[in-house]
C-alpha cells in the first residue's frame, strides 16, 4: 500500500470512529425503539400495516398480502384471526390469517402471516391503479369460507375432478383429485388455509388403472402421482388448482403398490376430466396445453396432449412437473374473476412508512418486524429505484420468457432450450452450471418494494422451470416427502443405521431400498423395440437436477414465492429438498459395518473429532443445502421440527468444533483440480454462503429458544467473517478477499497454516461478489468498524451512496450491507 492509499485509508477510519465508538449502541437503541414502536401499535383497533398493489381487473375480490409480525401477534392454536382490512368507503373487513413462517420458538408463534380479507376496488378505479388498503389488529372469531354455489356442488359431486392418463399400451389410469377430502380417512389430505376468504387443500393420489390387466402388454402398479392443491374463493364459482405431477414413487410401504418405484414413465397423454360446463384455464399454457373434447356430459382438458405419430412422452424416474391451474364455471364474468387470482392480480405486498413517528408500519423494512428469508433479514430501502421503470423491466423479462413457455420455443440466456414435451428447463444441462448467474443470497427485494405483480410471477414461472428438471426428492404413498426417519434400521446387535447412499438424489450402485433399479421395464422394452419413444427423450434426460453446491439456483425463486405469497407448492418443494440434503448429510452410518458416506455429517464428525480446530469440508454445498433446510424449518409444524433440530445441533456442533482455531477458516477441502491437489482449500464465495447459512441456522431454528446454540453460532460466525476480512485471506493489491487460498496441506492429518500460505497456495483471483452480506453478518456481532472499512474499499467509494447509486447492480448479494449502512448513518 502507497503512502497515499494509507492516508486515505486513516481518513476513511477518521470518518468511520465515531460509527465505531457507538456502533454497538447505536445497532441496539435501533432495534429497541423500533421494537418499542412494534409494540406499541399492537393494540386492538390501530392500524399496523399498509397493504398495496395495482387495481386488478375485478370490483371485488379476495385480497391477500405477507406480513411479519411481532411475537406473539398471531398463534394459530388459539384460534380465530387477527386482523381487519379498511375497505376504501371505511368499511372494517375481517380479515382471515395464516402462517407463512414460524419463530424459533413455538409459544411466539407466526412471524409471518397471510392475510386474507374479500373487499372492493375503490369507486372510479381503473385496472392497474395504485390502490391501498389500511391493516387493523383487531382480532374476531374464525369463519369459514362459503364458496360460490357452482363450486360447492362441483366439489360434492364423485369424480367430478378427474385425473387421467394413458401408459405405453394405451391403457387407462384414474384418480378422483377432490376423494380424500370428500371422504376423509387416510393421510394424503391437509388443510392448508381455511377461513372467511378462502380455503386450501392439499391432496395427494397415484393413478390406478381402470382394467388392470397382467403379461407382456399389462399395466403397471400405478402411473404418475398427482399432487392437488384446490383452493375455493369466498364467493366466486370458480377455483384455484396447482398440481405437481411426479414419477417420484418412494417404494416405502411394502403393503401397498401405489408407491412402488417405477422406471422411466412413458405415457400417452395426461387429462382433467370436468363437468361440461366448467373451463381450465394455466397461468402459463404451453404447446401441450391442448384443447377441450367434448365426452358425453364431459369436457376432457388435456394438460400434456398426445404428441403426433403414435410417440409417447416421458417422465424421467424421479422427475416432476408442476401446473398452476383455474377451474371456473363457463360464463364471461366468472372467467374474467378467475383470471384475476390466475395471474396473482389479487395479490398484495405489505408497504414501508409510519403513520406517526413512534408507530412504523409492521414491514420488510420494519426492524421490529424484519422476518425476511431464513436470515430473517430487514429489506433494504429502496427509494432511490424508479419504481414505474422496474415493474416495466419486470413486465417485459415476463413476457419474454411467458412467450417462450407458451411457444416452446429457445429464449435467450440462460434458458436456451427449445420446449421438450410438457418440460422447458431452465438453464444449461449441467446441475453446476458455472457461473455466479443466480447464485444470490437474497432475492424478491425488487418485487416486494415496488409492489410488482410480473416480479412475483417471473418467480413463478422460472421455478416452475426449474422444477423441470429437478429430480433428487422422492414422494411417499400419501404425498409426504420420504424422511430419514422412515428408512433407519433399528438393529439391536449393530445399532441404528440408513441403509441408503446418497448425493443429490440416490446412489443406485450403492443401495437400492427404494426398488428405482428394479422396478418393472416390460413397457420400456416395448417402446424402445417399437420406436415409440418421443424425439426429446435424451435431451431431456440430459438435464441434471441443480446439484447441491448450487442449490440457491433452485431454491431462491421459492422463498420469494413463500414469503411474498405463502406459496403452497414453493413451501411443499423447500420440504423435499430438506429431505433430500438430509439423506445425504446423515449423522447414520450406511450399513452394520459402519460404512459412511464421505460427504455425511457422520464422517465429518468422525473426522472433526481426531482433528479438532483444523477445518474440515464445509462449504457452499452445505451453506445452500442448510439454507433450504432452514426454509423448510421456518414453514412446517412442530413435529417435524422436533424431528429435525437434533440433526441441526450436531451440525452446529460439528462446525464449533471443527473450525480452524488458528485463522477461523471452516472450510478445509482437498481440491483436486487447482494447486496440483496440493492442498486443502478455502473459497471466499463458499465462506461466504456458509456464514450466510449459519445466520439461518441462528434466526430460524434456535433463536432466543436456544440461546446456547445461538451463542455457538455467534462465536463461529464472528470468527468466520473475521477470517474474511484478515490479511492473510485479503488481498490489498485486489481490495477483496483472496477467491482461492491453500489453507492447509493435502494431507488431512496435518495442521492448518496459521500466519502464511504456500507461494503457489493463491489462485491469484479476487471475489467482489458473493461475500457483501458477510461484512454485515460481521460488523453486527461485534460493531467493528473494519467490517465498514473493507466494504468500502471494496467498493472504491463511499459505502452508502455506493451502493444506493448502483443499486441495482449485485443487489441480492449486497442487500445485507446496504440496509446495514442504510440503518447506521
Amino acid at each position: 500500500m502507497s503512502r497515499g492509499d494509507h492516508r486515505a485509508h486513516r481518513a476513511v477510519a477518521e470518518r468511520l470512529r465515531p460509527t465505531r465508538a457507538r456502533a454497538n449502541a447505536l445497532f441496539r437503541i435501533t432495534v429497541a425503539l423500533s421494537c418499542s414502536a412494534t409494540l406499541a401499535s399492537a393494540r386492538q383497533g390501530v392500524q399496523v400495516a399498509t397493504f398495496r398493489l395495482a387495481a386488478p381487473a375485478a370490483g371485488e375480490f379476495v385480497l391477500r398480502a405477507t406480513l411479519p409480525v411481532p411475537p406473539g401477534t398471531f398463534l394459530p392454536e388459539n384460534g380465530g384471526s387477527a386482523f381487519h382490512v379498511r375497505n376504501p368507503d371505511g368499511a372494517m373487513v375481517p380479515a382471515q390469517t395464516e402462517v407463512v413462517s414460524r419463530y424459533p420458538q413455538s409459544t411466539d408463534g407466526a412471524d409471518v402471516v397471510e392475510v386474507l380479507a374479500r373487499v372492493r376496488r375503490p369507486a372510479g378505479a381503473q385496472p392497474g391503479d395504485a390502490l391501498t388498503y389500511p391493516v387493523l389488529l383487531e382480532p374476531h372469531r374464525l369463519e369459514q369460507t362459503a364458496p360460490g354455489a357452482q363450486v360447492a356442488l362441483l366439489l360434492a359431486t364423485t369424480r367430478a375432478v378427474y385425473a387421467r392418463a394413458t401408459d405405453a399400451f394405451g391403457h387407462e389410469y384414474v384418480a378422483d383429485l377432490y376423494e380424500d377430502v370428500r371422504i376423509p380417512g387416510g393421510d394424503r389430505y391437509r388443510v392448508l388455509r381455511a377461513g372467511l376468504a378462502a380455503r386450501t387443500e392439499a391432496t395427494h393420489q397415484s393413478l390406478r388403472a381402470v382394467d388392470p390387466e397382467t403379461g407382456p402388454l399389462g399395466t403397471l402398479p400405478h402411473l404418475m402421482g398427482v399432487h392437488a392443491y384446490f383452493t375455493q374463493w369466498s364467493g366466486e364459482d370458480f377455483l384455484s388448482l396447482d398440481l405437481r405431477v411426479h414419477n417420484a414413487a418412494s417404494g416405502q410401504d411394502p403393503a401397498t403398490p401405489l408407491d412402488d418405484a417405477l422406471q422411466k414413465l412413458y405415457f400417452g397423454t395426461f387429462e382433467l376430466r370436468l363437468p361440461h360446463d366448467w373451463v381450465v384455464l394455466d397461468a402459463f399454457p404451453n404447446p401441450y396445453f391442448g384443447a377441450p373434447l367434448t365426452e358425453g356430459s364431459f369436457r376432457v382438458w388435456p394438460i400434456v396432449a398426445p404428441l403426433a405419430n403414435g410417440k409417447l412422452h416421458v417422465l424421467p424416474q424421479m422427475a416432476q412437473f408442476q401446473r398452476r391451474l383455474v377451474i371456473a364455471h363457463d360464463d364471461p364474468e366468472t372467467i374474467a374473476r378467475a383470471l384475476v387470482v390466475l395471474r396473482e392480480e389479487n395479490l398484495g405486498y405489505c408497504a414501508p412508512g409510519a403513520p406517526s413517528k413512534t408507530r412504523p408500519l409492521w414491514s420488510w423494512w420494519n426492524a421490529g418486524t424484519a422476518r425476511y428469508f431464513p436470515q430473517r433479514r430487514r429489506m433494504p430501502d429502496l427509494g432511490m429505484l424508479d419504481t414505474a421503470q422496474q415493474i416495466a423491466s419486470d413486465q417485459g423479462a415476463l413476457a419474454v420468457r411467458q412467450t417462450q413457455l407458451a411457444t416452446g420455443s429457445t429464449g435467450p440466456w440462460p434458458a436456451q432450450s427449445a420446449g421438450l414435451g410438457w418440460a422447458h428447463p431452465w438453464g444449461v444441462t449441467d446441475g453446476g452450471m458455472v457461473s455466479g448467474d443466480e447464485i444470490w443470497l437474497y432475492d424478491g427485494l425488487t418485487t416486494a418494494w415496488c409492489a410488482s405483480n410480473s416480479g412475483y410471477r417471473f418467480a413463478e414461472l422460472r421455478h416452475r422451470m426449474y422444477v423441470d428438471r429437478q429430480r433428487n426428492v422422492l414422494f411417499n404413498a400419501p404425498g409426504n416427502p420420504t424422511a430419514v426417519h422412515q428408512w433407519v434400521v433399528h438393529d439391536a446387535v449393530h445399532g441404528d443405521y440408513l441403509p441408503v447412499w446418497w448425493f443429490n438424489g440416490p446412489m443406485l450402485w450403492a443401495a437400492d431400498p427404494f426398488g428405482l433399479s428394479t422396478a418393472p421395464t416390460f413397457q420400456n422394452d416395448w417402446v424402445a423395440a417399437n420406436g415409440k419413444a418421443p424425439a426429446y427423450d435424451a435431451e431431456l434426460g440430459a438435464y441434471q437436477s441443480i446439484d447441491e453446491a448450487h442449490l440457491g439456483r433452485f431454491t431462491h425463486d421459492a422463498k420469494v414465492l413463500v414469503w411474498l405469497g405463502n406459496d403452497a407448492l414453493a413451501k411443499d418443494d423447500l420440504r423435499g429438498q430438506a429431505e433430500s440434503f438430509h439423506f445425504g448429510y446423515s449423522e447414520l452410518p450406511q450399513d452394520i459395518w459402519n460404512g459412511t458416506i464421505v460427504s455425511g455429517l457422520r464422517a465429518s464428525e468422525t473426522y472433526v473429532a481426531g482433528h479438532p480446530g483444523n477445518g474440515f469440508s464445509f462449504g457452499r454445498r452445505e451453506g445452500w443445502c442448510l439454507d433450504a433446510v432452514c426454509a423448510a424449518y421456518s414453514t412446517s409444524d412442530e413435529l417435524w421440527r422436533a424431528r429435525n433440530r437434533p440433526w441441526l445441533a450436531r451440525v452446529v456442533n460439528v462446525i464449533e468444533a471443527g473450525q480452524s482455531t488458528c485463522t477461523g477458516t471452516i472450510q478445509a477441502t482437498l481440491l483436486y483440480n487447482v494447486f496440483n491437489a496440493q492442498y486443502r482449500c478455502r473459497q471466499s464465495i463458499e465462506a461466504a454462503i456458509g456464514e450466510h447459512a449459519l445466520v439461518a441456522l441462528r434466526e430460524s431454528v434456535f433463536g432466543r429458544g436456544d440461546p446456547a446454540a445461538s451463542q455457538s453460532l455467534n462465536r463461529v460466525l464472528a470468527n468466520s467473517t473475521r477470517a474474511m476480512i484478515a490479511p492473510l485471506y485479503w488481498s490489498s493489491a485486489g481490495h477483496a478477499p483472496w477467491s482461492l487460498i491453500a489453507v492447509g496441506p493435502g494431507d488431512s492429518a496435518q495442521p492448518l497454516y496459521c500466519n502464511s500460505i504456500p507461494a503457489d497456495g493463491n489462485g491469484g483471483n479476487v471475489d467482489a461478489y458473493q461475500c457483501w452480506s458477510s461484512f454485515a453478518y460481521g460488523y453486527e456481532l461485534g460493531g467493528d468498524a473494519q467490517f465498514l472499512l473493507k466494504a468500502q474499499e471494496m467498493l472504491g467509494q463511499n459505502l452508502r451512496s455506493g451502493l444506493e447509486d448502483h443499486v441495482l447492480e449485485n443487489l441480492n448479494n449486497r442487500a445485507a450491507i446496504l440496509e446495514l449502512v442504510q440503518r447506521l448513518q
